[in-house]
């Protein structure tokens, strides 16, 4: 299938992407229960009618909403539940309880990476750090708390650490000179230091490989370059979007609700890199 537009619907923001052939030409973050806005942004983009949409989801309760309101308005919209349909191996245990992001990141990263591996740092609510081999298999990863829910359990489970409102990496670099500060650098330290020890582990296994970042919560970790163990680092804000767009178009016209397990893309769509 050939969609006009995707659509990651993520725990806090919905995220689509118009399409153009071999890339997401555009991307906007929107809210995630507002039809108004939705309707607002299909008017700017001057999208086609009908319009053909693929989505993916964290949250299923809102992807089922955004995928009725879409099909209230005459759209044709493709919700992946099955992760069989990728062009990806899934090398894990239980595939289906993988979160569609990281499976997506998985997508993009090896359309850009291969033949070589791929390890993907995405930062938002959460911080994951995942990896595919070069042969295109899912290898699985690590998942840790992001900025925001760090500094919100330091809170919640102190007597007297105040509450600080962080939305992405913090810039305040250790020691810290006040309290304040002080949080913000172990924040930074934790996610900078966790991300580091588990790019370096998975150089191990899966040698010389991409590193690819991703979400709004980088802060200037977007800028990073890991080194010399390492291909190289792309910065890639699109990254879920991509791969979703990758997927549906691996798919027949319409698509199909289940299939045997998919072998990964032979072919390396165009995807911009910044």
């Amino acid at each position: 299938m050939t969609p006009d537009v995707v659509a990651d619907v993520g725990n806090s923001r919905l995220k689509w992407g118009r399409c153009q052939p071999g890339r997401i030409a555009e991307m906007v973050s929107l809210p995630l229960d507002d039809p108004q806005s939705w309707e607002e942004q299909r008017r700017r983009w001057r999208l086609p009618q009908p319009c053909h949409w693929a989505i993916a989801s964290v949250n299923p309760p809102a992807a089922e909403r955004f995928r009725r309101w879409l099909q209230s308005h005459g759209e044709a919209a493709y919700l992946f539940e099955n992760p069989a349909l990728l062009p990806l191996h899934l090398g894990v245990d239980q595939p289906r309880e993988v979160g569609w992001d990281r499976l997506l990141n998985a997508v993009a990263a090896h359309c850009l990476a291969a033949p070589a591996p791929a390890v993907i740092i995405a930062l938002g609510t959460a911080m994951t750090v995942d990896v595919v081999d070069g042969q295109g298999v899912f290898r699985g990863g690590a998942i840790l708390p992001g900025p925001r829910l760090l500094a919100d359990a330091l809170h919640r489970h102190t007597a007297l650490l105040p509450y600080l409102d962080v939305s992405e990496l913090p810039a305040v670099v250790a020691p810290g000179t006040n309290t304040g500060d002080a949080i913000l650098a172990g924040i930074r330290a934790a996610l900078v230091g966790g991300a580091l020890l588990l790019l370096h582990h998975y150089a191990d296994h899966f040698p010389a490989p991409w590193v690819f970042l991703t979400g709004g919560a980088l802060g200037d970790l977007a800028q990073w370059n890991f080194g010399g163990r390492f291909r190289g680092t792309r910065h890639v804000p699109a990254l879920t979007l991509e791969g979703l767009r990758i997927a549906a178009e691996s798919l027949p016209d319409p698509p199909p609700s289940e299939a045997p397990p998919s072998s990964a893309a032979s072919e390396k769509p165009t995807i911009p890199l910044s």
